[in-house]
């Protein structure tokens, strides 16, 4: 197939894309970009990323965040790519997906958090992303396919460093649809109850983010970067939580205050 025909089919599908609504339950929602690609794609964004963000190199912080994820990941639907955890020096509260399953935690969340079930709640939202593939999903609807044909055929390797500095850069991050914000919490709390986290820390650190949006905005990322929560949205959280029996939870809160007093 000529590559031109190629591209106008990939163009005429993500316009098909775009328009449709995120089912909460569908994992598989629809996506041009293959599993492969992702990977690929992902790996090529995380080299930008760290050039262009100083991270948290304490063996003992990134050696946490790893564990906490690995555990979160056995609360997951599936598992198609292999995740990396990792932190970013930044005052900021927030954390980001970047395609192919590689998390970023700002220092910032860290400390704002209360507890593990809080920074667990926050992360389990980003695994999420990266499990529904939220992230290629909006790029080929933001940008196109063809820009994404681009990037991994690496045609132009400034338009890489330009787009992770729009996506990814601080205080400009993707912006997902609210089905897919709406998803990520709805997925992130399963994942928080099969994992053995307690999913109300999803509730409490929204409700704190709310809060915080209200007394400093400049300082919230992510969670409100294309839709500032609602009462809406924390009142969702609250139904999505009520449907899972009461059970016990395991804490480790005293690891989690050891590494916030490193941050």
């Amino acid at each position: 197939m000529k590559k031109t025909l190629l591209l106008g089919i990939l163009l005429l599908m993500t316009g098909i894309a775009t328009g449709c609504a995120v089912n909460r339950e569908n994992i598989r929602g629809f996506n041009l970009v293959s599993l492969e690609q992702e990977k690929q794609l992902g790996e090529k964004f995380v080299i930008e990323v760290e050039k262009q963000r100083q991270l948290v190199t304490d063996p003992t912080v990134q050696n946490y965040v790893t564990q906490l994820g690995n555990r979160l990941l056995t609360g997951v639907r599936t598992r198609e790519f292999t995740f990396t955890f990792k932190v970013v020096k930044d005052t900021s509260v927030n954390a980001f997906a970047v395609p192919g399953g590689h998390i970023y935690l700002h220092s910032g969340l860290i400390k704002t958090a209360q507890n593990e079930a809080e920074l667990a709640a926050v992360l389990a939202h980003e695994i999420n992303h990266a499990v529904a593939r939220h992230g290629t999903q909006q790029l080929t609807q933001q940008y196109g396919a063809s820009l994404v044909l681009q990037l991994l055929l690496g045609q132009d390797p400034n338009m890489l460093a330009q787009l992770t500095a729009s996506l990814f850069s601080e205080g400009a991050f993707m912006a997902y649809s609210r089905g897919m914000e709406s998803q990520a919490d709805y997925l992130g709390v399963e994942t928080m109850y099969r994992a053995g986290f307690d999913p109300r820390g999803m509730l409490s650190f929204l409700k704190k983010l709310n809060s915080l949006h209200q007394s400093n905005p400049g300082n919230i990322g992510q969670f409100f970067s294309s839709h500032p929560l609602t009462a809406e949205r924390i009142q969702q959280v609250q139904l999505d939580i009520a449907k899972f029996p009461v059970k016990t939870y395991s804490d480790n809160s005293v690891e989690f205050k050891r590494i916030q007093a490193k941050l």
